[in-house]
């Protein structure tokens, strides 16, 4: 059994920029997980020009490298090494309950908070939680940003091509 500290998790999320929405792990345990993000112009390119937005779907897309994908890594890790997770690939498989309560804009930092809540669990090689992302210091601190149930799920990578 290993337990992998949040340095270790944000090493093995196999999304890279510019697809990856998670700078650093805060905290990391079996109830829990918090993670942050500053969103750059790059993100918001295209997205409402002269008034730059994160697109919802790339804040989907954080809550589920959070939620599903490193909390995953974490969990799974508790039955099998680092060499085997990096045999196997995290996809996000579905979100549900999804709310956008307020918009994000280049130079913000969020944190994501994933837990099992009501709805949550972990079976196997799947992992269901709930996400809040939050406004993250500055004049918005603590203001909700996103809610919702994501799911995601690590399967073996093919290596023939196929």
């Amino acid at each position: 059994m290993t337990i992998l500290n949040p340095a270790e998790v944000l090493k093995m999320i196999p999304q890279q920029r510019p697809m990856r929405f998670v700078d650093d792990i805060l905290e990391l345990d079996d109830e829990h997980i918090l993670g942050t993000y500053t969103w750059k112009d790059e993100d918001c390119e295209g997205h409402f020009p002269g008034y730059p937005v994160v697109p919802g779907v790339k804040l989907i897309e954080m809550a589920a490298q959070v939620g599903s994908v490193g909390w995953c890594i974490y969990h799974i890790a508790k039955t099998v090494s680092p060499a085997e997770i990096s045999q196997l690939v995290g996809f996000f498989t579905s979100v549900e309950k999804a709310v956008f309560k307020k918009p994000v804009r280049p130079g913000e930092r969020v944190i994501a908070q994933a837990s099992f809540g009501d709805a949550g669990y972990f079976r196997g090689n799947k992992l269901v939680s709930e996400v809040e992302i939050q406004f993250h210091g500055g004049p918005k601190d603590g203001e909700t940003v996103f809610l919702g149930t994501t799911a995601g799920m690590f399967v073996p990578k093919n290596t023939e091509g196929n």
